[in-house]
């Protein structure tokens, strides 16, 4: 496991590697909707188990804080899980996410993603879609996504399928490390002269 200060390393060297990729900065300008499923994307996968069924899961606060940001900027964060779990729905509440852009128990990913897609007006290639597994990198090979993004601790056959492999596991603010590259390309992090600065030096 990485070390705090190697870690800001590595995530420094990504983001800096990340911006000379003219093909996919151009796609990234494009975005308007983030669709994240939640377990090994926002969590580390793991879940409480107890003799009355499954329990909670722990969510990053660094995730979480950089919501505000996104809806701010104009972006749309939509939530979604294969499982039926109340904690998602609680978080989605805590970070002012819509109910309608938080689905929980789908059978299909690809329906939920054709759907809120029609609704909001949002083209394939104003969305990308943050996943770790087959119903995630589905949607891209079905091609309802334009960009595909995934946490390192996807199985690395999936990862092959990821147009952004984000240098953190789930549950460990890899979907912040996400959000400061959108809001950055974008023109709208809050901290885009700091950020500036550091990719430069």
């Amino acid at each position: 496991m990485a070390t705090a200060q190697s870690q800001a390393n590595i995530d420094r060297t990504w983001f800096k590697k990340s911006l000379k990729n003219k093909r996919l900065i151009s796609a990234l300008k494009k975005i308007k909707l983030i669709i994240c499923d939640i377990d090994g994307n926002w969590t580390d996968s793991h879940v409480y188990v107890s003799p009355q069924g499954e329990g909670g899961r722990l969510f990053s606060v660094q995730d979480g804080y950089v919501i505000k940001p996104l809806q701010s900027a104009g972006f749309i964060v939509a939530l979604m899980s294969g499982k039926e779990n109340s904690s998602t729905a609680q978080r989605a509440k805590t970070l002012k996410i819509p109910d309608d852009l938080c689905m929980t128990g789908m059978d299909s990913k690809i329906e939920f993603v054709k759907k809120l897609q029609k609704k909001l007006g949002v083209s394939y290639e104003q969305t990308i879609m943050l996943g770790d597994d087959f119903m995630d990198a589905n949607i891209k090979l079905n091609k309802l996504v334009a960009l595909y993004a995934c946490p390192n601790n996807t199985p690395f056959y999936f990862q092959t399928v990821a147009d952004i492999v984000i240098p953190r596991g789930g549950g460990d603010a890899a979907f912040r490390l996400f959000a400061d590259m959108l809001l950055f390309v974008h023109g709208k992090h809050f901290a885009h002269d700091i950020i500036k600065n550091i990719i430069t030096s």
